[in-house]
């Protein structure tokens, strides 16, 4: 069917390779396959029918035949023995020799079959005349009498059968194709009408643009499968608004916070080409080498992210002590800030990327100092039973608001709104922890102290999944 399609007309094809079309032929194919067996079963069965029944008739009237002359021999046999209804057509009675001694109607001087012995019988079918082509469908039966064996042949003509058989099948070959126009039309008609929400969706979808994706489809009272797919529909629009408002807010506070250092960097570069003088070593020390930095960091948190918006967050999977690395991390804060660092550790080895690792505790441990007042304690530990270790990083700032906890971990969220851009991160760290614990199969979890401080506690499994 589809090598077809190419040859038909434009027009002709769309209707045929449409989900309608296809419908239609396949309806259509498999009634014509059932029409077809049907029409076979029924000429089958119409066929042993009608020949049951000639054998009845024939086999019927032999045996009176039969009865009558064992009892009175052939002068027995009267003009109402021999006598032949509507349904019969011959009847013969030969001789062990092949005579016909009797036959009605007159002058069929051959015997249909050769005659056979006493107490035999035998239906044969298809026993023609000598130079004739009617041909018949017969019962014999052999009897013993005082002058020698005989055989009563009684047969009815097969034309009538052949012409039921042959009406029933032109009857069939003009109604069959009747059914098969009419459900053509009927099936191509309710399937369309079917089909026509959802081409009615369809047409709403394709004409909400992407500048407008808060336009919802109208979810029709039927409870069906066309109201699930018009409200599957509307979470699809849903979840691309989403997409679209996160990608778009992504964007312009990306513009926002890489314009902040390129604006620092560009205007004393300006300010360098304008007065014809060098820039000194310490601006260079203090401002222009921490803004490109920041830049730097930025660029490879952002492409970080990206990378984990398309296939997820690369690893380099080998075994890593996070004793270690937390141990590492709480000598960096020591040497960088004035905060009283404590550290908790045990011995725990993981499976994962160690670098990644390390960057997660980092960002949470640089936020953590960010934010405290005095101290940051920085504890891990491992559950056998589970297969988990876990890391908690505690500091005794102010807290976290409940209704902020969830939005730490959107990219750009500062919840000191007030704090400089040069002291208080990207926005991004959080959610660059969040998808290197995503990737190792782990979670993260913030919850408050009892000293109103805040505790972020790390759990990855000690195996990769």
């Amino acid at each position: 069917m589809r090598a077809l399609l190419p040859q038909l007309p434009a027009s002709l094809r769309t209707a045929l390779g449409s989900v309608r079309g296809r419908l239609t032929i396949l309806a259509t194919t498999l009634l014509a396959v059932a029409l077809a067996l049907a029409g076979i079963i029924m000429l089958f069965v119409l066929n042993q029918s009608l020949l049951g029944s000639a054998d009845s008739a024939t086999s019927s009237r032999a045996q009176e035949v039969s009865t009558t002359i064992s009892t009175d021999g052939l002068p027995g046999l009267n003009h109402a023995a021999l006598a032949l209804p509507d349904d019969l057509d011959v009847i013969q009675i030969v001789d062990a020799r092949g005579r016909v001694l009797v036959s009605n109607p007159a002058g069929r001087r051959a015997p249909l079959v050769p005659p056979i012995a006493a107490g035999d019988r035998r239906t044969v079918d298809g026993a023609t005349f000598p130079g004739s082509d009617v041909e018949y469908r017969l019962t014999a039966v052999g009897v013993s009498v005082d002058t020698g064996d005989l055989t009563i042949i009684v047969a009815a003509a097969e034309g009538p059968i052949h012409t039921v058989l042959l009406t029933v099948f032109i009857l069939l070959c003009v109604v069959f194709p009747l059914i098969l126009l009419l459900l053509i039309f009927v099936t191509y008609y309710f399937v369309g009408r079917a089909l026509r929400p959802v081409e009615h969706i369809r047409a709403q979808v394709a004409a909400i643009s992407s500048s407008d994706l808060s336009r919802r489809l109208p979810v029709p009272p039927t409870n069906d499968e066309i109201s699930t797919l018009a409200t599957t529909m509307n979470d699809m629009l849903g979840g691309l608004e989403d997409a679209r408002r996160h990608q778009l807010r992504f964007v312009g506070d990306a513009s926002h916070e890489l314009r902040s250092p390129l604006m620092t960097l560009v205007g004393l570069l300006d300010l360098s080409r304008t007065t014809r003088e060098p820039i000194d070593p310490e601006t260079v020390e203090d401002i222009l080498l921490p803004e490109a930095r920041r830049l730097e960091t930025m660029i490879d948190d952002l492409l970080l992210l990206a990378k984990a918006d398309e296939r997820g967050v690369p690893l380099q999977i080998r075994d890593v002590d996070l004793d270690e690395i937390v141990s590492e991390e709480a000598s960096r804060l020591t040497a960088l800030t004035p905060l009283d660092i404590q550290v908790t550790l045990a011995p725990v080895r993981v499976r994962g990327d160690a670098e990644k690792l390390s960057r997660a505790v980092r960002n949470i441990a640089d936020n953590a100092a960010r934010h405290a007042r005095s101290s940051v304690h920085l504890t891990m530990a491992s559950d056998n039973r589970t297969g988990t270790a876990a890391i908690a990083i505690i500091d005794d700032g102010h807290g976290i608001a409940d209704q902020d906890k969830d939005r730490v971990f959107d990219r750009f969220v500062r919840l000191d709104a007030g704090r400089e851009r040069s002291h208080g991160g990207s926005g991004l760290g959080m959610s660059i922890v969040t998808e290197i614990i995503r990737a190792h199969g782990g979670t993260v979890v913030i919850s408050d102290t009892p000293d109103g401080g805040t505790t972020v506690t790390i759990a990855v499994p000690m195996k990769i999944p």
